[in-house]
């Protein structure tokens, strides 16, 4: 009934994937396509890995829970339970990845917090996933006083996001190539992509890129089209003490902050729509304690020294759900979903047409390291004509066109 999100079986020469970003999005699609059989090579504009929005010492892995089941919560869920399953398996594979499920607290700090709170209490929903605990409990869990109660989630934690992308690159096999700035795309006459640099010379050429780059993801000409909004945000460190040093699991509020690691506590982040440039900031680090002063005050007044974390930009789409799946032709929809304004039900379309060989997983917001791993799966399995019911559905969900769709219904588009 929706064949604008219908997509062809894929015919391939050879199955050689480029993969364009070397964030997490992007070493999460190199390992399942690998895992596949494919050979991969991974392309990432700065000098190494993980250095953009995965770039943070430690980020968090948890699943979004709501006052009452929707689709996001659905889709965060099934990301946060595949994600847990697949860190597993890596790293008894030998595998070395700093991921610590020591668990995470939400924090109820505000009385929209506490009755969102209250609502997943009367869900009854399983304790495997989330238990809602009073404010004592969420002190004895946390290790250290907490103001509020809270929901636990004791199979979330916390991750070293380049530790992550390493192993799964060496456990991929993919060529990496470094520094490879400016790049465009072009189509030559044997229907394969080139990767152009800024010098004009070709980093590689295949019948299948795969977009994955971050807040750029929209750069080239045959992505412009996609609607992204950037946000930038910076990590800020602080030395652990006598009293952080008790703190035994992740926290939540309207940041985060993670127990000692490295001998550092990591917390913040910082929520900027208006920046100029990517850089540093001490005003950033004051954000970052102000707001843990707000929500966890004693353990705010324990730090004496803090350092500048990692600042990068975070790119979201409007719904919050990634863009996942083919790049649509649109002209092709243009032409051929316009009748959808009126709303004609007995109106018979064709299926969709994408422009070939082309692939995007982007717009993953602050939560990419959760559910990047879940759309990697679903997209390497398209690309390999290997799709299962789960990664179907998913892809319906989360359509690169599907913004574009509601527009044509609209009339605006």
């Amino acid at each position: 009934m929706t064949p604008w999100f219908e997509y062809p079986r894929q015919q391939w020469q050879e199955r050689h994937a480029i993969v364009v970003g070397a964030g997490i999005a992007g070493c999460q699609v190199s390992w399942h396509l690998a895992s596949l059989g494919w050979r991969v090579t991974l392309l990432e504009c700065k000098e190494r890995v993980s250095s953009q929005a995965s770039g943070n010492l430690a980020g968090i892995i948890s699943p979004i829970m709501s006052a009452k089941a929707s689709r996001t919560e659905q889709f965060y869920q099934q990301a946060f339970e595949y994600t847990v399953q697949h860190l597993k398996e890596l790293i008894s594979s030998g595998q070395d990845v700093d991921w610590f499920d020591c668990g995470l607290l939400q924090l109820a700090h505000s009385e929209r917090e506490r009755q969102r709170w209250n609502r997943l209490k009367a869900r009854n929903l399983d304790p495997e996933l989330i238990q809602l605990i009073d404010q004592q409990q969420a002190t004895e869990t946390a290790g250290i006083h907490c103001p509020y109660p809270a929901s636990y989630f004791p199979k979330a934690g916390f991750i070293n996001p380049e530790s992550w992308c390493n192993a799964i690159i060496k456990n991929a096999k993919c060529e990496v190539i470094l520094d490879a700035n400016g790049v465009s795309l072009t189509f030559n006459e044997n229907r394969n992509w080139s990767v152009i640099d800024h010098t004009g010379d070709s980093l590689a050429t295949a019948e299948v890129v795969v977009l994955s780059n971050g807040k750029d993801l929209n750069q080239f000409s045959q992505s412009k089209q996609l609607d992204l909004t950037h946000v930038l945000g910076q990590t800020t460190l602080a030395l652990p003490n006598d009293f952080s040093s008790h703190l035994k699991c992740a926290i939540n509020h309207e940041g985060y902050i993670t127990p000692s690691y490295r001998d550092k506590h990591v917390f913040g982040a910082t929520f900027n729509r208006e920046y100029e440039g990517i850089h540093l900031t001490q005003d950033a680090d004051t954000q970052n304690l102000n707001q843990l002063y707000g929500h966890l005050p004693t353990l705010a007044a324990s730090f004496d020294k803090l350092d500048s974390g990692h600042a990068s930009v975070r790119s979201a789409t409007p719904d919050r759900l990634p863009y996942m799946g083919g790049l649509p032709d649109i002209s092709y929809y243009l032409e051929h979903y316009g009748k959808l304004k009126h709303g004609n039900k007995n109106q018979t379309y064709p299926n969709a047409q994408y422009q070939k060989g082309l692939f995007i997983l982007g717009g993953l917001g602050s939560r990419g390291l959760t559910s990047s791993p879940l759309c990697a799966k679903a997209l390497s399995e398209l690309i390999n004509n290997q799709l299962s019911i789960d990664s179907l559905t998913l892809l319906k969900k989360i359509h690169p066109a599907r913004f574009l769709i509601r527009q044509l219904k609209r009339g605006l588009a």
